[in-house]
């Protein structure tokens, strides 16, 4: 019997802008464990024997990242006379109040109580517990909430709503995890549940247990005298068929492609039969069970990193009117779309993971896209694309939310983007976006931390107000770590989908005025 542990501090918060020490886009580690498995083994592509800081890279991953980190910038000149006509943040921070709904300003205060809707930044859910109970569940999940297996555990949770706290731990692949997750469990393996102090890996173990520990909780799956039971087992045999598909086209050789893509469909055929068989939306029929929540994350996996790499569109795609339909019913529920990420977090964080994703030229145009390379990452925001975009608010509350995280801690955003024009950090790290060990040029900082307050004000007053960079010191340079922020924001770790539309658009807005401004 293991005894709860005592929780020492993280040597290494990486978790959201609004940390002490800013972590946009640290990928996670390459050790996620494989459903309806009994011993912990790391989710490693066993087609790729060994992952190494660049042979992780997709070729076209490799060509977006050229250039985006040249090395430490020598100091600006021209300080002295420099003018700096952006708000202050303490007026920023004013700005933002004034035009915050009450909802809006009372959010973090809801969800330092447990309350409120699912979010990544959540420390602790009560659903319907009273105030003051202490929760018999801890969940230790990745800090930038990129493993599919713990968002399958969260996902559960919430629907369960088996009150829970959580507990994030960083990935290896961009550092070394803290010495009491250690002790706390071996294996170094995620997601790790503790309740009443016993110790549990592997995410099927842990529903499983959870299933026998909270049997009052909301059931999400049919009783043996249901018809529907007898589906579940081969719609979980499906699954893996359909992960397996997936991993053996997005790794393999550019020579087996069309072999890869031949079998991929058939196995996306039959899941697409499995959810018309039963009229939908959900693999049950109407009603929400575990294999929805079995079957999302890597869904969403599979949808993003196929369109990146492969030029394969599922969403909005006439050959699957019932796995969109599914789709659209997931982003219905809370607990889906409060903690999903977007395509571009995931096409980035699965080569660290995976192995190297093989691209192909018919993807360039979507990976573009979706990477903000065709100039879609700028204002005005383009209304849609080929990821689908689900509205659920208003423009203003999105670019609330994206200021919201910016002010929450600025110096230490401005001291992130600095890094883009500082030194590389030793060692270096597997994925090729996280640098936790990098140095920030510091003689930038003044110079980014007028840059970042001219996109809080025109995030919360519009572009409009924004005066132009006339006379900015090394515009150029400025941008670039305008552009390393911009490509490490992910979501849904540092803000929603919905808001990182908007901060990334209003980021490479202002840069692309300081680099006008050269000209």
């Amino acid at each position: 019997m293991r005894t709860q542990a005592t929780l020492l501090p993280t040597t290494f918060i990486l978790a959201s802008i609004s940390t002490t020490v800013v972590g946009f886009f640290l990928s996670p580690s390459p050790t996620l464990v494989s459903p309806g498995r009994t011993t912990s083994k790391a989710w490693r592509n066993p087609l790729k024997p060994s992952l190494t800081r660049h042979s992780s890279l997709g070729g076209m991953f490799t060509q977006m990242l050229s250039g985006m980190v040249k090395g430490s910038a020598p100091p600006p000149a021209g300080m002295s006379d420099f003018k700096d006509p952006a708000p202050s943040w303490a007026d920023l921070k004013a700005s933002l109040s004034q035009r915050q709904t009450p909802e809006e300003r009372g959010l973090p205060d809801l969800r330092a109580a447990g309350r409120g809707p699912p979010s990544s930044k959540a420390e602790i859910r009560l659903f319907d517990a009273p105030d003051g109970y202490e929760p018999r569940v801890t969940l230790y999940r990745d800090t930038a909430a990129w493993c599919p297996y713990c968002e399958k555990v969260w996902m559960y949770l919430e629907e369960k709503r088996i009150p829970y706290r959580v507990k994030k731990v960083p990935m290896r692949c961009y550092g070394q995890k803290p010495a009491w997750f250690s002790r706390l469990s071996a294996t170094g393996l995620l997601p790790v549940m503790e309740l009443d102090g016993d110790v549990v890996i592997e995410s099927d173990v842990i529903i499983q247990t959870l299933e026998d520990k909270f049997p009052e909780a909301v059931p999400l799956l049919p009783l043996a005298s249901d018809p529907d039971a007898a589906a579940v087992g081969p719609l979980l045999r499906l699954e893996r068929e359909l992960f397996s598909g997936w991993l053996r086209w997005l790794t393999g050789s550019t020579s087996t492609n069309e072999r890869s893509k031949m079998v991929f469909e058939g196995v996306l055929g039959r899941v697409e039969a499995a959810l018309r068989e039963r009229g939908g939306p959900y693999f049950l029929g109407s009603g929400f069970s575990l294999i929805d929540c079995i079957y999302v994350p890597f869904m969403e996996r599979i949808a993003g990193s196929l369109c990146f790499y492969k030029g394969f569109v599922i969403r909005n795609n006439p050959q699957y009117p019932a796995i969109e339909r599914w789709f659209q019913g997931m982003e219905s529920r809370e607990s889906f779309a409060n903690i999903k990420s977007d395509w571009y977090t995931h096409a980035m964080d699965m080569p660290p993971q995976v192995g190297s994703c093989s691209s192909i030229p018919e993807a360039a145009p979507y990976a573009a896209e979706l990477s903000g390379k065709d100039g879609s990452w700028t204002l005005p925001v383009r209304p849609d694309g080929v990821e689908p975009f689900r509205r659920t608010r208003d423009v203003g509350s999105c670019q609330r939310e994206a200021a919201a995280q910016l002010l929450s801690n600025p110096q230490a955003v401005v001291a992130f983007a600095a890094r883009a024009l500082g030194e590389p950090g030793v060692p270096p790290v597997m994925a090729e976006l996280a640098d936790p060990n990098a140095k920030a040029n510091e003689a930038y900082i003044p110079l980014l931390d007028a840059a970042l307050r001219a996109v809080a004000q025109s995030l919360l007053e519009g572009p409009e107000a924004v005066p132009p960079p006339t006379g900015f010191v090394a515009p150029a340079e400025v941008a670039r770590g305008l552009d390393y922020l911009r490509a490490r924001v992910g979501v849904p770790r540092d803000m929603s989908y919905e808001a990182a539309r908007y901060f990334r658009a209003h980021l490479g807005w202002y840069a692309g005025l300081l680099r006008a401004s050269v000209q």
